[in-house]
């Protein structure tokens, strides 16, 4: 595989407004919890202490786990919709497959960028956000907190690659943001409720929007991982073989 087409689509995304409202959007949310955690009335910052996992990096984490990271997989279900929905949606994309170079080959050129140009970005976003909420939030373990959003990313990479199985046969940018958004938030809503009818009890395994909490709260991940790991592999390659033997 030619990797400058590659290293140009990675260049294209760090620099794209894509990019730049991930950061902004990150920064903001950061800015207005920690603000909220700063100055919300003593009794209710003891009540939300209280229900800090051990495992977590501080009160502020627990708060941008359990409620502002739902907000966020419209980050990253922008993201899955970068691979084939951008192009489809400037009408570029049948010209695109008319050259020689394969659909399987087009197909992991353009999920690679997308994934690292992801990666890159969500952390860079991370690491300000972070830093945001270090300087107003006491008791923020900052490394903890950087830490915990690398260990999440099988689970953001869930959202990815189900956002481009939606991809294959909605095409357009909007309607695959707006399904991959609505079923990340079906499935993470589906543990919460979970965890609020049984305080005691772990999410369960299955549920791979469950896995950040696991992570957050220091549960074991192991069998964890390997559920969230297979769903996205499947995702990917039904989503792959779809779209290769599609007539677009």
């Amino acid at each position: 595989m030619n990797l400058q087409p590659t290293l140009l689509d990675i260049k294209d995304m760090l620099v794209s407004k894509r990019a730049s409202y991930t950061v902004i959007i990150m920064a903001i949310f950061a800015l207005t919890f920690a603000l909220v955690v700063e100055f919300s009335p003593e009794d209710l910052r003891d009540a939300i202490e209280a229900s800090v996992p051990e495992g977590s990096a501080g009160m502020f984490e627990f708060i941008w786990f359990e409620d502002v990271l739902r907000f966020l997989f419209l980050i990253v279900v922008s993201f899955g919709a970068f691979i084939i929905c951008d192009l489809d949606d400037d009408e570029t994309l049948d010209l695109i497959l008319s050259r020689p170079e394969s659909r399987l080959s087009f197909l992991v050129r353009r999920t690679l960028s997308s994934v690292i140009s992801f990666l890159i970005i969500f952390m860079i976003g991370t690491l300000i956000a972070g830093g945001v909420a270090w300087a107003i939030v006491g008791g923020l373990d900052l490394p903890l907190f950087l830490i915990h959003h690398l260990m999440v990313m099988p689970m953001l990479l869930f959202v990815f690659a189900l956002t481009f199985f939606f991809s294959v046969p909605l095409r357009t940018t909007t309607y695959t943001v707006l399904v991959g958004f609505a079923v990340s938030l079906v499935l993470s809503f589906t543990y919460s409720f979970e965890l609020m009818a049984n305080p005691a009890s772990e999410p369960s395994i299955f549920n791979p929007l469950a896995f950040g909490y696991r992570v957050m709260a220091g549960l074991p991940l192991a069998e964890a991982f390997y559920v969230v790991l297979v769903l996205t592999i499947v995702l990917f390659v039904a989503g792959g073989l779809w779209f290769c033997r599609k007539d677009l």
